[in-house]
């Protein structure tokens, strides 16, 4: 890698890890398309765990917040997203794995920027559970699903319970890659590239926080995180 996509893949990692830090998801949905636009092996498996370092965080501050509810019913589909991704990933090629981000990037921030609102039941916390678990497994993007069924948590408890629920994923999608040769030195790698500009990120959230209620900055950060998207589908594309 050049210097200037080292620079570009910490500045990235920042960028998520701050949105994380802050709403309790979004690493994936705006680092992701950055990241796989210079190197698809950084989705699903480096975003997807260097964003449990900001979980880590959450589950440690807030675990009080925690809707243990949501987070049990959430557990149950995990399994089936998990088989469900490990499935499409054995079937695509690089070139299909960026389209993937891209499009899941682009799909996920319209669900957010509609306002989209779903009527919790059992049912719904377990069908988010595994959309989570296989957008996470897929192409390290399992907060949309989430946050389409947390919209009425307080900040606090969103943050904890959805950490809680992509934690688990992560462990069994860990797992999972690694078993079905998804997951290996390379992407070690790449993890380890990404933990300095997390670490600043998840520093800079701090100041954030307090400033999330606000209508405009979580816009502001859909906004963003569909031109990526959106970039991403049509660099791939040419």
């Amino acid at each position: 890698m050049t210097p200037i996509e080292i620079a570009l893949i910490l500045l990235f990692a920042a960028a998520g890890a701050t949105v994380q830090g802050s709403v309790g998801i979004g690493f994936g949905l705006v680092a992701a398309p950055g990241l796989v636009a210079i190197d698809p092996a950084f989705a699903p498996g480096p975003v997807l765990l260097i964003g449990q370092v900001v979980g880590l965080r959450h589950l440690l501050a807030e675990w009080r917040d925690i809707d243990r509810d949501a987070l049990r019913l959430g557990l149950l589909g995990v399994p089936i997203g998990v088989g469900l991704g490990i499935a499409l990933l054995q079937a695509v090629d690089q070139r299909t794995m960026a389209l993937l981000v891209g499009g899941a990037t682009v799909i996920g921030t319209l669900i957010l920027l509609t306002g989209v609102r779903i009527a919790r039941t059992s049912r719904t916390d377990i069908s988010a559970g595994a959309l989570a678990a296989f957008g996470a497994t897929a192409a390290g993007l399992p907060g949309p699903p989430l946050v389409a069924m947390y919209s009425e948590m307080k900040p606090a408890c969103m943050r904890a319970t959805c950490s809680g629920v992509v934690g688990a994923i992560a462990v069994v999608a860990f797992v999972s890659l690694t078993v079905s040769g998804n997951f290996g030195n390379e992407e070690a790698g790449l993890l380890a590239l990404l933990l300095p500009g997390v670490l600043a990120g998840l520093g800079a959230a701090r100041f954030v926080r307090p400033h999330i209620d606000r209508p405009e900055f979580r816009q502001l950060v859909l906004v963003l995180a569909l031109l990526g998207g959106a970039a991403l589908v049509v660099r791939t594309l040419l």
